[in-house]
């Protein structure tokens, strides 16, 4: 029972903030406009903040681990290849495969993922580490795949898509608080740097509730009827087939790869976490199938509450963390 208490008590907070997003949105408190001011604080403000001073304290030295970055980025790209691949045989509508690949493999780990690790674990520890790859390996494949399948294919995006991905908000803030981390400089343990250290932490507090209540209130019901196969389809590789085999394997091989529990519980976080709401915006963006990027976000989000309490549940129940 008191497993089964720590993954509600660690889970739920975050849906919970999602359905408020979505109860103030049906209110009319949050009209599109104001979603939309929201979502661009919390990405270009608030999240970099947070990345920055996770990062700084981070003991990046300590924690980095070869093998996990590689498995984790690895993972990633074993699982956008498989589908795009199968995406190719049984999708007819060649502008439907951007939008169903990068559903199926893309998650809100920078966001819900990072928010869920510190629940759990009080810290992020190797789930920043992670974030520095997975963030630019997310960008990267989804370019690639949208610049080859869209409604109109797009030349001379990747080069775009390269000049973008360095300027990403998420990056800069990592990378800004990687000296920090490196050279131990105690920026927020430092009373003579306590302005800068309470202003970057009042920020960074706001990154997680600005993003749950933007994501509920984009979530929309209008979707989910069309394309409901290849919905169906995203959600079970986002949730179930990617998650079981890449942890599955992960755990079979912990002792040969040195992964501990906490190692498994990031990397179930990374590949079982709902679709990125990155996805849906890069969709609309480069001219792919928007209403089947939306549709995939929204019932990832809806079936994760169960799939990832489950995920959590296993790992207390079995001592892993």
């Amino acid at each position: 029972m008191s497993a089964f208490l720590f993954s509600i008590n660690s889970v739920f907070p975050i849906f919970l903030l999602i359905g408020v997003g979505w109860l103030l949105k049906r209110q009319g408190v949050l009209p599109q406009s104001v979603v939309g001011a929201i979502s661009t604080i919390a990405f270009n403000v608030a999240f970099p903040a947070l990345l920055f001073r996770e990062m700084a304290q981070a003991t990046i030295a300590q924690v980095f681990h070869p093998l996990f970055v590689i498995y984790g980025v690895g993972g990633t790209a074993l699982t956008f290849a498989l589908t795009w691949a199968g995406a190719e045989l049984f999708i007819k509508d060649k502008a439907a495969i951007g939008a169903f690949v990068q559903g199926a493999f893309r998650g809100n780990y920078a966001i819900m993922g990072l928010m869920l690790i510190t629940n759990i674990l009080g810290h992020t520890g190797k789930g920043i580490l992670l974030t520095a790859f997975a963030i630019p390996a997310y960008n990267i494949l989804s370019v690639a795949l949208l610049t080859f399948r869209s409604r109109h294919p797009q030349s001379g995006s990747v080069r775009k898509a390269a000049t973008s991905i360095a300027r990403n908000p998420l990056i800069i803030g990592i990378l800004l608080g990687l000296p920090f981390s490196l050279f131990r400089i105690p920026l927020f343990t430092s009373p003579d740097a306590k302005l800068v250290a309470t202003t970057v932490r009042y920020l960074a507090e706001l990154a997680n509730p600005l993003a749950m209540l933007a994501i509920g209130a984009s979530i929309s019901s209008r979707t989910m009827l069309k394309g409901l196969p290849k919905i169906l389809a995203a959600t079970a590789i986002k949730l179930a087939a990617s998650p079981l085999i890449l942890v599955g394997t992960a755990y079979l091989l912990r002792n040969a790869l040195g992964f501990s529990g906490e190692d498994l519980l990031v990397l179930f976080v990374l590949f079982g976490m709902p679709t990125a709401v990155a996805s849906y915006i890069m969709a609309s963006k480069m001219d792919a199938d928007a209403d089947l990027a939306a549709g995939i976000l929204l019932l990832t989000s809806l079936l994760s509450v169960f799939t990832i309490t489950l995920g959590i549940y296993l790992f207390k129940a079995s001592g892993l963390i």
